[in-house]
């Protein structure tokens, strides 16, 4: 596979992927922001002694940590969203698909290349057709 052809999958699949990267990542978000809401909640109601206190208030600093790092993964997924929103992803998709096509068929064009002399009929590069024919 050439470098044009890998730049062109992954370019594919960034525009394919970004609507799924969003969602699950919002899905993080939730999930989290749950266990985050269960935590306060022990912390309020749990009756817990220091021991206990700090156990609890070191999950929930895990969990504060691991919520930041999907919202701030989330703000690059959102600012790229707005790059790919402003072309219509089908489209663009399609664009691409139909390039990789073009560029595969450029390339099995150039493997089987042959040349049917005019003049000359004896030449090196004809050696091969002649020997298959």
């Amino acid at each position: 596979m050439t470098t044009e052809e890998e730049f062109l999958i992954e370019m594919k699949n960034f525009f394919e992927n970004i609507d799924k990267l969003k969602t699950d990542l919002e899905q993080e978000i939730r999930r989290v922001e749950l266990e985050r809401n269960d935590l306060l909640h022990e912390l309020e109601l749990g009756n817990l002694n220091a021991v206990e206190l700090t156990k609890v208030a070191v999950v929930l600093r895990d969990v504060l940590k691991e919520r930041r790092q999907y919202k701030d993964e989330l703000a690059k997924v959102m600012t790229l969203k707005g790059f790919t929103d402003k072309y219509n992803n089908k489209l663009i998709v399609g664009d691409i698909i139909q390039v990789l096509k073009n560029l595969r068929t450029l390339e099995k064009n150039n493997k089987e290349r042959t040349y049917n002399p005019r003049v000359i009929k004896k030449l090196k590069c004809t050696e091969a057709k002649d020997e298959q024919d």
